[in-house]
């Protein structure tokens, strides 16, 4: 097996892709009740509309589909900054929002890591708003 085949490499290629061809995102959480209290992450997202087949099939338009690294997310909980006092998983989740550069903010609807030998390799979200 190819160092590229294995699941650091395909981080690498990941981080590499998304640094060229990503955009800037933050992905908050919430932390407890306070409705303007959160934690965040930045980091490089690949932001695409769904084409016309699945919107056809249900989905809304204002529907995004979100991949991302893992390796902002294991940075910042490496050193306690994700997710803090907002508890849950390392990995983005339902009800998380993604604050893209232009300010737009939406909400996680759906989402999982993609894992490749016990190992977190992409993060897949869609988001609504």
């Amino acid at each position: 097996m190819s160092t590229v085949d294995t699941p650091a490499g395909m981080i690498a290629r990941l981080d590499a892709s998304l640094a060229r061809r990503g955009e800037a995102v933050t992905v908050r959480r919430r932390v407890g009740p306070a409705p303007n209290v959160f934690v965040e992450v930045q980091c490089r997202a690949k932001v695409t509309g769904f084409n016309s087949e699945v919107l056809v099939a249900g989905v809304k338009q204002t529907a995004s589909s979100i991949v991302m690294s893992p390796t902002q997310f294991q940075a910042a909980a490496s050193a306690g900054t994700w997710p803090g006092a907002a508890g849950g998983g390392v990995w983005p989740k339902v009800g998380d929002f993604i604050r893209q550069a232009d300010g737009r903010e939406r909400k996680i609807e759906a989402g999982a890591p993609i894992v490749v030998g016990d190992v977190v390799v992409r993060i897949e979200a869609k988001v609504l708003g």
